[in-house]
């Protein structure tokens, strides 16, 4: 098992698909990454489920920095990419990503292997003491760079929340359209829930150890609250962009006390719709906005890297990020309550209802 899936080593690989009955390439390949214990010749089963073309692996790469690899990959060769993670290459194309893999691991791959050995260790108490002033003032100038990319992160939110409602207004009760919006339907039904055992029961499954948490925050100048989250409920945010904030919860409001409301299970129109011009336009805008936040997101994600490589085994570095790594306390053990204690776990005054809901939502990347 690995620590986390942003310092776990793996393999970033290319897998492509032939033609039907040939040996000759479509020209559209996966580029993915696969972690700890499955490899490559692992993926290519399972991704030959869901692909009636027979599938190759084209080649594939050791790199210590598998998830930033595969992010950056992604970003790196967009402007080719035909769905999710499959893009169209030409054999000099190939080349090239290969190459682009190496190149990105080259420049990723150390600073993840320097970092791994720290990642849940227990820290010392308090901020690195013996941080020369050039490490300080490359720290402090990473946690200025930080910020202003999570400025950039909260407006790109912004503005991809507000098209993410006006497709939804847009569809109504037509909660599927192709290749644009879904609807998962939860029936109504009960589920165990801990929270109604007896205390001293509760408190006897109460066992189940959690990993440790990955507690890093940014110590900001420009606010002393924790934005680093970028959620859209904090003030901070709300003040550096009223004109977004007002937009947002204009068409919010549309969509939560107009429409929302009306979709039940019974009422939702879940026969696939097509999508119109209109959709189409507000769906690549909405993609657009989502990659441009997600490509921030791996910037600030190689920040943060870089500062827990200067924190090492401290909490923290002065003014500038906290780190504390804690131990979440154990949680409640429901796979080992519900072999122990089968007739408790179906008993119904341990049931809550769950369910009876109808959830329309925006696919988050372009399908055609």
């Amino acid at each position: 098992m690995g620590i986390h899936k942003l310092v776990d080593a793996g393999e970033v690989y290319v897998i492509g698909e032939y033609q039907p009955g040939t040996n000759t390439p479509t020209g559209r390949y996966k580029i993915g990454m696969t972690q700890n214990e499955r490899s490559t010749y692992d993926r290519i089963i399972e991704h030959q489920t869901g692909n009636p073309n027979r599938l190759f692996i084209h080649d594939y790469v050791w790199c210590e920095a598998s998830y930033l690899v595969e992010k950056l990959m992604h970003n790196q060769w967009n402007a080719n990419r035909i769905g999710q993670e499959w893009f169209t290459l030409t054999p000099a194309e190939l080349v090239q990503v290969m190459a682009d893999i190496a190149a990105f691991e080259a420049q990723n791959g150390q600073n993840i292997a320097a970092i791994r050995p720290y990642y849940y260790a227990t820290p010392n108490p308090g901020d690195h003491p013996g941080l020369t002033a050039a490490q300080m003032t490359q720290a402090e100038t990473l946690r200025d760079d930080a910020y202003d990319i999570c400025k950039d992160m909260a407006e790109l939110k912004f503005e991809f929340e507000a098209l993410k409602y006006d497709l939804l207004v847009m569809n109504g009760i037509n909660a599927v359209v192709d290749s644009v919006s879904k609807i998962k339907i939860n029936p109504p039904t009960t589920e165990f829930s801990a929270s109604l055992l007896p205390a001293p029961v509760k408190a006897q499954y109460t066992t189940l150890v959690q990993k440790p948490k990955d507690d890093f925050r940014f110590i900001f100048t420009q606010t002393a609250t924790e934005v680093c989250n970028i959620s859209l409920a904090s003030a901070h945010w709300r003040n550096e962009f009223p004109v977004l904030e007002t937009t947002l919860q204009a068409v919010k409001g549309n969509w939560t006390n107009t429409i929302s409301p009306t979709i039940t299970i019974a009422t939702a129109n879940t026969t696939s719709q097509p999508r119109t011009a209109a959709h189409e336009t507000l769906h690549e805008a909405y993609v657009s906005k989502l990659r441009e936040y997600e490509e921030k997101k791996i910037q600030k994600e190689i920040i943060e890297l870089e500062l827990r490589i200067l924190c090492a085994n401290y909490e923290g570095i002065t003014g500038v990020c906290r780190w504390k790594r804690t131990i979440p306390n154990p949680k409640f053990n429901k796979p080992e309550f519900k072999v122990l204690e089968p007739a408790m776990y179906a008993d119904p005054a341990y049931q809550t209802p769950r369910g009876n809901t109808a959830t329309p939502s925006v696919i988050k990347f372009k399908a055609w």
